[in-house]
């Protein structure tokens, strides 16, 4: 790893902080929202440092990570990453679409819930990729 991947990873993990009060993991005395969107900044903060160097992201759904040529680049770390990212927008797009439906009285948590039974299992695995430990904010020590 060269310099400029180093303090683009730096970046990323500052631009990320979970903000999480050192509350434990899963943060499941959090909002929903609040939940979803620390995933969702990765993926904004991940397209940003993809774009700092001129680095593509691209699909990694379904492929075999044994297919990826050695040493992984950052362009294929950026990409893997951002697959759980962007994971994050597409349930904040669920949450935004449940609420404008959910009428008065209703439980917007039990909407969610019957449109996407896993969700809270699926978010909890995937907050802890992004701050628990061994997380994300480990991988300088490993690409060094």
């Amino acid at each position: 790893m060269n310099d400029t991947e180093r303090r683009i990873l730096a970046d990323l993990v500052a631009a990320t902080n979970p903000l999480h009060g050192g509350s434990l993991l899963p943060h499941t005395g959090d909002f929903l929202y609040v939940r979803i969107g620390r995933i969702t900044n990765w993926a904004g903060a991940l397209r940003l440092a993809a774009r700092a160097d001129g680095w593509e992201l691209f699909p990694v759904a379904g492929r075999d990570p044994a297919d990826l040529a050695r040493p992984a680049g950052m362009a294929d770390l950026l990409s893997g990453v951002y697959a759980l990212a962007e994971q994050g927008e597409q349930w904040q797009e669920l949450l935004l679409a449940t609420a404008r439906t959910v009428r008065r009285g209703q439980s917007l948590a039990r909407e969610i819930e019957a449109r996407h039974p896993r969700l809270e299992e699926e978010l909890a695995a995937t907050g802890a990729f992004f701050t628990g430990p061994g997380s994300v904010e480990d991988l300088p020590l490993f690409l060094r």
